[in-house]
């Protein structure tokens, strides 16, 4: 009985000291030593109380119900990560004259979430940024605003509102992260960064254990600029799609794309256009109405068999048609991706590898992976990337690109390497 009446007693205290402390977990940790060095608890005892005190609490302020802290203090979470890079490029033009590029860069992005009620959230996100770059949130040392150590530039990078009204609808609307908009298994169309603008209705529903069914449909706006008579340009989205699990290791995701981006034939082009798609004179030649299937097979554990304990493996393959260009209108990745689901300590690892191939018209030249020979059209690439866990969210990543241009007879090739070391809060 009085080590029942000790126990309750060292569990207020801590609930107190929460409140008195602002959380401040080494309150906890005194108390439990002090117990322990008593002969009230064992060191089992006391790690168990402070584990199942910890979960407690996380769970009530997860739910908006620790009385110790304002509401809107636990609806709200703040996110972040830090990446720093060096990056090494090789390029080889006509008469085998060749250019090796050296250079250092820095990524910060800040975010924070908000539970407005139980089912509206609005989230907003900062981050580096040079010029509004659509397409990166990189910052390069020495050569933003002239250098000479020069302030780096922070810009909006989302601000969105999300609305479930019923179980199988979701609402956004804003600057919106691209996994709310589309579902893609690889970045051959979209590059990761680009944070579209407009709004996406989202229906999904499980049909039986096995099988869940969705639905993407969204309006976004490119360009609302209509100085020079022409119409914006807008993208309308509809995205179709299952997941099917054959057994709890096993399970295929596919969707088909239909991407029509109106209004794009004979307005001048973008400042970030990547100069590859058709032109007539500065203007685009072709609009772009894009189809594109894709596939992902997950596979748990498929190597336990032979003794290898690795988690995961996943196939992934992408296909894209411009049905709005005659010709060099294709586009397609394949690839794969293995290791653990998340990086998350110490020898956790990733290995990632895609092939690539996009011809001059099968997408608008604003929109691939700025890293796959700079964002263009009209090449194809290699790409492996292997990712090492250093610890508790942080880890290394090592990314290699090997390009080349189909467009013409001059192939070009670019090797690109990156070194990242990622953290994240």
């Amino acid at each position: 009985m009085k080590r029942f009446w000790s126990i309750m007693l060292l569990v207020i205290l801590c609930f107190v000291s929460f409140g008195i402390q602002a959380l401040y977990a080494g309150e906890i940790d005194l108390l439990l030593e002090k117990l322990v060095d008593k002969g009230v608890l064992t060191g089992a005892e006391a790690q168990q109380i402070k584990y199942e005190t910890q979960e407690t609490v996380k769970k009530e302020i997860a739910t908006g119900k620790y009385s110790m802290l304002p509401a809107w203090v636990q609806n709200m979470k703040l996110k972040g990560d830090l990446r720093l890079r060096y990056q090494y490029k090789h390029d080889k033009y006509d008469n085998d004259i060749t250019r090796d590029t050296h250079v250092g860069r820095i990524r910060a992005r800040l975010g924070l979430e908000a539970k407005i009620n139980e089912k509206l959230m609005a989230g907003i996100g900062i981050a580096t940024n040079k010029n509004g770059d659509p397409r990166s949130t990189n910052i390069t040392f020495g050569a933003e605003d002239g250098g000479s150590s020069s302030k780096f530039q922070i810009r909006l990078d989302y601000a969105y509102a999300m609305y479930d009204p019923l179980p199988w609808l979701r609402l956004t609307g804003g600057k919106m992260l691209l996994k709310d908009v589309l579902w893609e298994p690889t970045d051959l169309v979209w590059d990761t960064d680009i944070t579209p603008e407009g709004g996406v209705i989202v229906l999904s529903k499980d049909v039986g254990d096995k099988t869940k069914l969705f639905m993407n449909t969204a309006v976004t706006v490119q360009t609302a600029d209509t100085s020079s008579n022409a119409d914006p340009i807008m993208t309308y989205l509809l995205q179709p799609g299952a997941t099917y699990k054959f057994n709890d290791n096993v399970s295929l995701k596919g969707a088909f794309s239909y991407t029509n981006f109106s209004n794009v034939k004979g307005t001048a082009a973008s400042t970030w256009s990547g100069s590859t798609n058709s032109r007539v004179g500065s203007n685009w030649k072709y609009d772009y109405r894009i189809i594109s299937p894709a596939l992902e097979l997950s596979i748990k554990e498929p190597f336990k068999g032979v003794g290898l304990n690795v988690e995961s493996i996943r196939f992934m393959g992408e296909y894209v048609n411009n049905l709005a260009a005659p010709d060099k209108n294709t586009g397609f990745a394949l690839g794969f991706r293995t290791g653990n689901e998340k990086i998350e300590k110490w020898g956790d690892w990733q290995l990632k590898y895609i092939y690539a191939m996009l011809e001059s018209d099968a997408v608008m030249d604003t929109t691939p992976d700025s890293d796959r020979y700079g964002g263009k059209t009209g090449i194809r690439s290699h790409e492996l990337e292997l990712q090492y866990g250093l610890g508790k969210n942080t880890w290394l990543g090592f990314d290699v690109y090997r390009s080349w241009n189909i467009a013409s007879t001059r192939k070009a090739p670019e090797t690109l390497i990156q070194v990242d070391w990622n953290m994240k809060f």
